[in-house]
Formats: C-alpha cells, structure tokens, sequence
C-alpha cells in the first residue's frame, strides 16, 4: 500500500480524528503559516500539549535545530532540524507508535476504536522500519484534513 493510499484509508476509517480540533485551535487560529521560525517552535510546543491532552499520553521533549527529523523512543524526545508542521507530526505519530507498545494502549493508534484491527497502522507496508508508513502517512492525513 502507497503512503497516498494509506492516507486515503485513513481518511476513511478516522473521519473525526483526535488530532483534528487541536490543529484547528493552535495551527490554523494562531496562523502558523505566517509565523517566523521562533513563533513556530512555540506553536509547535503548543499543539504537542494540546495533542498528549487529547490521546492521554506523556508529553515528548522537543528539540530544535540539532539533528536531523527523529524521534528517540527511550527518552521519548522528538529532534526536528526545523520547526517544520509535517515533520512534527510525523515524529509525533512515531511517539503514539511507542505509547501504543503497552497492551492497555494498543487502540490509541486506532482512535480507540474496538471494533478495528489494532494492526492496521502496520499491514500493507512499502517502508522496512517499523510504523514509517503509518507516521508518514498519518501527517499527511491530518494536514490535508485539517
């Protein structure tokens, strides 16, 4: 499955995502697009509390302007070169994969839908490392939704 067809069942099965009102609150009402780089990195950070508020997890560390795009699964930090909107939620879809290790969590990447296949972020794949598809895919789907 291509990351565009992906998206596109993604938009299927999640029509009401969790991710969607806080984007709207901090990326489109406080005009990220129009922000310089500083006010990006706060929006950013914003948007990152405001999306651990809506899926319960643990807020990651973000850091800006050291490395390239990654997310450290045991420190939970998210490294991106830029304050770039995809990149984050990229990295952030890669800390909701960590979060959704623990058994009582294994919906969250399914919007806690039970009667969906927990296993669907991770079927069909085209990318080797573990859930690349699923995060590449998910930013895509919550920009162009949003």
């Amino acid at each position: 499955m291509t990351i565009e067809e992906r998206v596109e069942l993604y938009k299927s099965l999640f029509p009401e995502c969790k991710a969607f009102s806080p984007m709207r609150r901090v990326i489109i009402a406080k005009g990220y697009r129009k922000a310089d780089p500083l006010q990006k990195i706060e929006l950013l950070r914003e948007l990152a509390t405001e999306l651990t508020k809506a899926y319960k997890v643990r807020i990651p560390v973000l850091t800006f302007y050291v490395r390239d795009n990654n997310y450290v699964m045991a420190t939970q930090e998210i490294y991106l070169t830029e304050p770039d909107l995809e990149g984050f939620l990229h990295q952030f879809r890669h800390h909701l994969q960590n979060e959704a290790r623990q058994y009582e969590r294994r919906l969250l990447l399914v919007e806690d839908t039970k009667d969906l296949d927990e296993r669907i972020p991770f079927k069909d794949t085209i990318y080797k490392m573990y859930g690349e598809d699923d995060a590449r895919a998910w930013a895509k789907f919550i920009i162009e939704s949003v």
